[in-house]
């Protein structure tokens, strides 16, 4: 085979069709589309030819099911008609990208080991520049892991969990996650599993247009920097995004749901995170955005809605939060002391159970700019200059915030209407010692805020 493709001449890319097992194996034929020649080989011969393969060659994969696991060690182009399979043994990662510029497309890839010290995964990236669209992943612990990986682009791929198909997954190495607890994890098996992608020191990844379910997280990022998350849709998984230690990334146009919350964000700083959809998160700490630690970063026109609560804010200080909706949730907002020095302008507080959680003493904080504030669903509208401004302030009362970290139990009370109407009288005169929040120019008009 090698003498034959020699006589295509130096430089030219050779494209082979392999396909499932038949009684003339190594036939030649001459594929219709490229005027090249063809090769057919018998099923689990793969890693042979791809070892095989010379730099820049196209692979293309016939329907059926072909026999891993596979390193790639060369830069080449594998591609599947549809219907085709790469499957693992169960031990492993099914596919190992070594080399620098290899390509993916159109594959269903299944079957990894179970080992989380060894990172199996459906792919395990450690080259540069690795391009995978249009994959689907199943049955394996991780789905994507990139490993040191700088450059890659990840579109089109459906990674489907463990949870999907197994309620108790059996997985190696769950001592690996034995720190979970401080990330909220909840009491279930999800957090012993593997991430749908994930990310760790992978320096200006692209990842679009992604569908991930019923995995760990969603997309897990860490050390990573130049990142791309956009267009991705992330369900029923622990977190729908996790930053650990990453910076100068972006987060957009990503809708994720009946997760335990959207994008948990944490030790990260200058992050643009905008025009996300997260809602439906319920549950034990359940938050559609989860921010720990997150620095200089910017928050603009998301949608945070039907979740228990909309966002929290935790040791997360110069932060900007412009244009974003929190609407429906059983608490809009909730942020500790020691988030300080973080802009709010343009926001719409919309019908939540209650808006402001406050725990501690209330931080310092600009709930407005340049004589703009947020616009709040129980705000008094006194606009007498037709300015879209009111000209009464709003303050948010925390009635029961020292009582509720002592005594949880007095969570149930909230929404009574005994307590709604203290807060209601308290929000015109707070009291000395009370913890409340003042927007001095809150909205009354949605077209200000657009403006913005």
């Amino acid at each position: 085979m090698r003498h034959r493709r020699h006589r295509l001449g130096l430089g030219l890319a050779l494209t082979i069709l392999i396909g499932v097992a038949g009684p003339e194996r190594g036939r030649g034929d001459v594929s219709p589309t490229t005027g090249e020649e063809d090769v057919l080989i018998e099923r689990g011969d793969l890693q042979q030819l791809v070892a095989a393969a010379e730099p820049g060659a196209t692979l293309l994969l016939r329907r059926g099911q072909y026999q891993g696991p596979v390193t790639i060690e060369t830069p080449v182009t594998i591609r599947g008609e549809p219907g085709t399979v790469i499957s693992g043994d169960g031990r492993g990662s099914v596919i190992e990208i070594v080399a620098d510029d290899v390509r993916l497309e159109r594959l269903i890839i299944r079957r990894s080991g179970r080992d989380l010290s060894k990172d199996d995964a459906g792919i395990l990236v450690l080259g540069d520049r690795a391009v995978l669209k249009d994959l689907v992943l199943r049955e394996n612990l991780h789905g994507v892991y990139l490993l040191s990986a700088e450059e890659a682009r990840l579109s089109g791929l459906e990674i489907i969990g463990l949870a999907a198909t197994e309620e108790e997954p059996e997985v190696i190495g769950a001592d690996a996650v034995d720190s979970d607890h401080m990330h909220h994890s909840p009491p279930t098996t999800q957090s012993l599993m593997g991430n749908g992608i994930h990310l760790f020191d992978a320096d200006g990844a692209t990842v679009e247009g992604n569908y991930i379910h019923h995995v760990r997280d969603g997309i897990y990022v860490a050390h990573t920097n130049r990142a791309r998350i956009e267009r991705n849709r992330i369900h029923d998984s622990r977190y729908g995004i996790h930053y650990m230690y990453s910076s100068d990334n972006l987060i957009a146009d990503n809708e994720l749901w009946g997760n335990v919350a959207g994008p948990a964000l944490m030790f990260s700083r200058n992050l643009e995170v905008r025009k996300n959809s997260m809602y439906d998160h319920s549950g034990f700490r359940a938050y559609g955005l989860l921010l720990q630690n997150v620095d200089a970063s910017r928050f603009t026109a998301n949608e945070i809605r039907a979740n228990r609560v909309g966002m929290r804010l935790q040791n997360s200080s110069a932060n900007e939060f412009r244009r974003n909706r929190l609407t429906g949730n059983l608490l809009g907002m909730t942020m500790n002391s020691s988030s300080r020095d973080n802009l709010l302008t343009r926001n719409e507080f919309g019908v939540n159970l209650r808006q402001i959680g406050l725990t501690g003493p209330v931080p310092p904080t600009d709930w407005a700019e340049d004589g703009v504030g947020n616009e709040w669903s129980d705000a008094l509208p006194l606009d007498l200059t037709g300015d879209g401004v009111s000209e009464w302030p709003h303050h948010e009362v925390d009635l029961l915030a020292e009582r509720r970290e002592r005594f949880p139990e007095v969570e149930l009370l909230v929404g009574s209407m005994g307590i709604k109407i203290v807060e209601w009288a308290l929000r015109k005169a707070p009291i000395p010692g009370m913890r409340y929040i003042t927007d001095p120019h809150p909205l009354v008009n949605h077209r200000v805020k657009e403006r913005g």
